[in-house]
């Protein structure tokens, strides 16, 4: 979702405006580029050089003298005089350095400010200090350009033919792209928000008010994006939606090499600047830059981190002093985003979005320099006011971490000048309008809201949400299962929600239908009571939860073998409550018929059942610790999704209530965790289990999710493997009225074989065990018990043609069988991939 929203607002990235003077500062003798060397002008104005040793000056305040200094080179003053735009300066090395030396950590005194800060982080770091505090955050977001950087002549555009260059057209794009940036930006946004914290809980964003060009709902999701992170502390810093190892995180000394560059007073403070830069070069680029350090109590005063490659991408944080607490607050942050002037490749935004270097067609010549895009830059920029710290403060729903206010886009002029602190320009108001036209005829904000409901699993219309998981799929027992379904939206009622499906089957030529209306209790606890009836099918011996978070898949690859099935027809009421953001409950009640669709008896001392009636009671729960979320008019939405994940269920079924035949407690049990490692190999874990207490029928044991047909001739064996199922394990071959079980990937980093074909290796383990009290109660079926421990493992290899690989997988321990070939299965695999 992150990259269509990114690549709708940035696609005509980036440059940077032009301004009073700019230059470069280089050794003088080996002519390399000398990164965040100190400027400072006559006027008292202090700036660094970039990466690169690159400077630009841009002052209200006249001036005509600038200094130039580093560590290790005499200092050099340059006079400037009337009509100089560029210098390049040139630094000679001071005697006590002569020659860069590589100076060990013993040696280096950088090394030793770096530990101190370290040290220092917990006292430092005002979300580990400080009790509590709120302030308020004006931020603006353009993509732009400085017209005066764009040339507005028409040019021409050549053919190179036999060594000729032969004149094929005029290119009026650069003349064209002037004319508008002189009249409005590219882009604009604007938010106001206020943000709390509480020492404990999450720091907390209310958005107060919004405006995003072109829309009058925002995106959302954009809010969840992290251009630039509030605190410099973390053991990650995100710049541009991507972490990067933080040069003061616990090793970050094995990382990173410092340098120190100068000193500076900041509010009568003293404050060391050190240069870091990442020791190894890896694929995509690491962080580097300037921490400005306090020379007292080792925070942070100010912070600078850069990217260098195909796009550039520059990161600002300063620090504003309040005395009474001893502590550095942040102040203001901003992050330019432009095109990079190196072939290095770039990944942005979580490695959603990867720049590289596109091949150039050397056959055609323009006569233009630069291009709209060369010269087009993106700028997010938050300055925080109304600092308030310790005063009595409690934040409610810490998960919720942003909370979108209702009437945040209906905001009138006056409110945001009481909180802008850059005023809106007349060309930004016509950037408004402009955009406002172009989304309105475009249909812009429809095609959005099909994007978010397309990723949901739904087809939005005006009242109504389809259900696209419900049109087609496949199973052993219907064949071919063609449905219609869905529910109402908000544009129908927000309060009020209606949802139906109805579905055919081809080889069963029977119908399954479900309908249902419910109603929201409370909007804040996103609390819903509803009813249903449905009458449709269920693989026999499958985990099953009722408050689980589930997500779109048109089709399950393994009910192409499943045969085994009940019918159920139940009426169910229900009530959904957020206990809190994270933790969801939902608590059912259903009674209804179950009747297995294969030949099936439960047989007791006083029960010879095929059919049979349940009543029960049903405890859902649904728990993501470290998920956050977005409170907004359209509903809570997810904005992180994190590990790990807990699902729990419990079940009671009451005999003679209803009529209901069975009288036992179930609890069923899930836990989720994914290891992300900072660009390695991520390790995915799932647990889960079941117990059963009492007599169950079929429909509440446990098959521990098999995924294998032992059919003849072999190569019939080969089929699409399950998400997270057994896949050697013969379908009913294992029965339990207890289980557990674990599963185990490593999914390795795709190999790079080519810009295209980039296959992913996976290092796969599985392993259960069960039990079951009464197996000659589960009358009809041929089963074993799992009670000795059941092991396979595998490899997979995904990606080899659009979106499919292939897979084996061995099985092994006591339940290997006597054949070898039948205990090696061979899958495809796939993995879906909607395009963005």
């Amino acid at each position: 979702m992150k990259k269509i929203f990114f690549l709708l607002l940035f696609v005509p990235l980036f440059s940077i405006s032009q301004n009073l003077i700019q230059g470069k500062v280089v050794d003088s003798k080996t002519k390399r580029p000398l990164p965040f060397a100190s400027i400072l002008t006559n006027t008292n104005y202090i700036t660094l050089t970039d990466v690169d040793g690159e400077f630009h000056i841009k002052t209200k305040k006249s001036f005509n003298q600038i200094t130039v200094s580093y560590v290790g080179y005499k200092s050099e003053s340059v006079i400037i005089k009337a009509g100089d735009k560029f210098f390049n300066i040139k630094l000679k090395p001071s005697v006590e350095n002569l020659k860069e030396v590589i100076i060990t950590a013993k040696e280096n005194p950088a090394l030793k400010i770096i530990r101190n800060t370290i040290k220092n982080k917990l006292k430092n770091n005002i979300e580990k200090s400080l009790n509590s505090f709120k302030f308020i955050t004006y931020n603006k977001i353009l993509v732009t350009a400085n017209p005066d950087s764009v040339n507005g002549n028409v040019d021409s555009v050549f053919v190179l033919k036999k060594g000729k260059k032969i004149f094929k057209k005029l290119d009026s794009s650069n003349y064209k792209f002037k004319k508008e940036i002189n009249k409005h930006h590219i882009y604009i946004s604007e938010k106001i928000s206020e943000f709390k914290f509480q020492k404990g809980k999450k720091k907390k964003e209310i958005i107060l008010a919004s405006r995003m060009a072109g829309l009058k709902q925002p995106i959302y999701e954009l809010f969840a994006i992290t251009f630039q992170d509030f605190s410099f502390y973390n053991e990650f810093y995100t710049i541009a939606g991507t972490k990067y190892t933080n040069p003061i995180a616990k090793n970050a000394i094995k990382q990173y090499n410092y340098k120190i560059l100068d000193t500076v007073t900041t509010q009568n403070r003293s404050s060391i600047l050190i240069y870091f830069k990442p020791k190894e070069k890896k694929e995509f680029l690491g962080i580097e830059g300037v921490l400005y350090i306090d020379t007292q109590n080792f925070a942070i005063t100010k912070a600078i981190a850069e990217l260098k490659g195909i796009v550039n991408v520059k990161a600002i944080q300063n620090y504003k002093y309040i005395e009474r607490y001893n502590t550095w607050f942040p102040k203001d942050m901003n992050i330019v985003l432009k095109k990079g002037d190196n072939n290095r490749n770039i990944s942005l935004f979580g490695g959603a979005v990867k720049f590289s270097k596109s091949k150039k067609n050397d056959s055609v010549i323009n006569t233009r320099k630069k291009n709209p895009e060369d010269v087009t830059y993106f700028i997010s920029k938050s300055v925080n006011s109304n600092i308030e710290i310790n005063t009595p403060l409690v934040v409610k729903n810490a998960a919720t971490t942003i909370q979108f206010n209702d009437d945040a886009n209906k905001k009138t002029a006056v409110f945001w000048n009481i909180y802008r602190t850059d005023s809106l320009t007349n060309r930004g108001e016509k950037t408004y309008i402009f955009l406002d036209s172009i989304s309105k005829e475009e249909g812009v904000e429809k095609k959005i809201n099909l994007a978010r409901n397309l990723l949901k699993g739904y087809y939005p219309t005006k009242y109504i949400n389809l259900n696209l998981g419900k049109i087609i799929n496949l199973n052993n027992y219907e064949g071919l299962r063609i449905g219609f379904g869905g529910e109402t939206n908000t544009n129908f009622s927000p309060k009020f929600k209606i949802e139906s499906y109805a579905a055919y089957g081809t080889k069963d030529t029977d119908f399954k239908y479900s309908f249902g209306a419910s109603f929201r209790v409370h909007k804040n606890t996103n609390s819903w009571f509803g009813i249903n009836y449905t009458n449709d099918l269920k693989e026999a011996a499958s985990l099953d939860f009722i408050a689980e978070n589930t997500s779109f898949s048109p089709i399950n690859p393994r009910n192409l073998n499943i045969s085994k099935f009940y019918n159920y027809k139940t009426i169910n009421t229900y009530f959904k409550h957020d206990i809190q953001p994270n933790l969801e409950a939902k608590f059912q009640l259903s009674t209804g018929n179950y009747k297995p669709l294969f030949n099936y008896q439960f047989v007791s001392a006083t029960r010879n059942l095929s059919e049979y009636k349940l009543t029960t009671a049903s405890l859902g729960l649904q728990f993501n610790p470290k998920n956050e979320y977005l409170n907004s008019p359209i509903g809570k939405l997810k904005m992180k999704n994190a590990f790990p994940q807990f699902t729990f269920q419990l079940t009671k079924s009451f005999e003679n209530i209803l009529a209901s035949n069975f009288n036992f407690t179930q609890i069923n049990l899930r836990v989720l965790h994914k290891i992300k490692r900072l660009r390695k190999a991520t390790t995915n874990i799932l647990i889960e289990g079941g117990v059963v207490f009492g007599e169950a029928p079929i429909s509440h044991l446990y098959n521990s999710t098999p995924n294998y047909t032992f059919k003849n001739p072999w190569r019939k064996r080969i089929t699409l493997a399950g998400k997270n199922s057994f896949e050697t394990m013969g379908y009913n071959e294992f029965i339990s009225d207890k289980f557990i079980s674990i599963h185990l990937k490593h999914i390795l980093k795709p190999l790079k074989i080519s810009a295209k074909f980039k296959p992913q290796f996976t290092l796969v383990t599985r392993a259960t065990i069960g039990d079951i009290n009464k197996p000659l109660q589960q009358n009809g079926l041929i089963f074993k018990k799992l009670n000795k421990g059941y092991i396979e493992s595998g490899l997979e290899l995904n990606e080899l043609f659009k979106g499919f690989g292939l897979s084996a997988f061995y099985r092994y321990g006591y339940y290997k069988n006597p054949e070898w070939s039948d205990n090696l299965a061979l899958k495809l695999t796939y993995k879906l991939r909607l395009g963005f």
